[in-house]
């Protein structure tokens, strides 16, 4: 059985998960295809071979798997086909979301084969961890590549491999989000780029400057996809989450791997 495949799967509002997915994927010497799980709307069910592999990637909050992205990741279903786990964080730590995202991997079908947990920058405070992942992540990550493309030959021959180990506690720590509200300035103009961009549809699809709080997941997108800034968390805000977060995101975090 030949590996015909790879397909790298990602929810990735502010695309830092993208990113990482995407590198792993371009070092693997077979055919690459791409499943953006961020976007809004229905989306059918997904069905992966035992001759094909999939890399999933999430980013973290509050030390799990989005909840947006856990029902997401229900549409795919594996035939023991092989998966890579990805998760990136802004710099803190990334707790019990890599055992979240195999737990729910396994449950769809799939085999994990290895795992990465990559800092990245922080969705809301952009200066922890700005500019990650940097070059000697990248170079990290490449090696973690190669070490899965070993892997994924070693399935290809028949190889017997065992079952992935990964960091993380059970039962999961409680699911949490920081409650922020995002501000909408007077420079909205009404293009409505933040409504079609929301991932859970948080925004009225009459009027951006209205959210709707309970829905909201604080992603992150709308405030990267501004094409006039109008929207972000107020300096105050900012201000207090930013001072409550220094103590545990200012201190350089390392990608960790895990391979069968």
């Amino acid at each position: 059985m030949n590996i015909k495949q790879v397909t790298g799967i990602y929810f990735s509002p502010t695309e830092n998960t993208k990113t990482v997915v995407e590198g792993i994927c371009a070092q693997l010497p077979v055919k690459r295809e791409r499943l953006d799980l961020t976007d809004p709307g229905q989306r059918p069910e997904y069905h992966f071979l035992e001759n094909e592999a999939v890399i999933v990637g999430v980013p973290v909050y509050g030390g799990r798997v989005p909840a947006t992205a856990a029902e997401r990741l229900k549409k795919l279903h594996g035939r023991h086909t092989a998966a890579v786990l990805v998760v990136t964080y802004g710099n803190r730590a990334y707790e019990d979301s890599l055992l979240e995202l195999k737990l729910i991997l396994e449950r769809q079908g799939f085999r994990p084969i290895g795992a990465a947990a990559v800092p990245t920058e922080h969705n809301i405070v952009p200066d922890f961890g700005k500019g990650r992942p940097d070059k000697g992540d990248k170079k990290k990550l490449k090696q973690f590549s190669r070490m899965v493309g070993t892997r994924l030959w070693e399935l290809a021959s028949n190889y017997r491999i065992g079952k992935l180990v990964v960091p993380g506690h059970r039962p999961l720590k409680k699911y949490h989000v920081l409650p922020l509200k995002i501000k909408v300035s007077s420079s909205c103009d009404g293009c409505k780029t933040c409504i079609k961009k929301c991932p859970v549809q948080a925004i009225s699809r009459t009027d951006p400057k209205v959210t709707d709080t309970q829905r909201c997941i604080v992603c992150m997108r709308c405030v990267k996809v501004c094409p006039k800034k109008a929207r972000r968390i107020p300096k105050m805000v900012m201000f207090v989450v930013r001072h409550k977060l220094k103590k545990v995101c200012s201190e350089r975090k390392e990608p960790e791997f895990f391979i069968l």
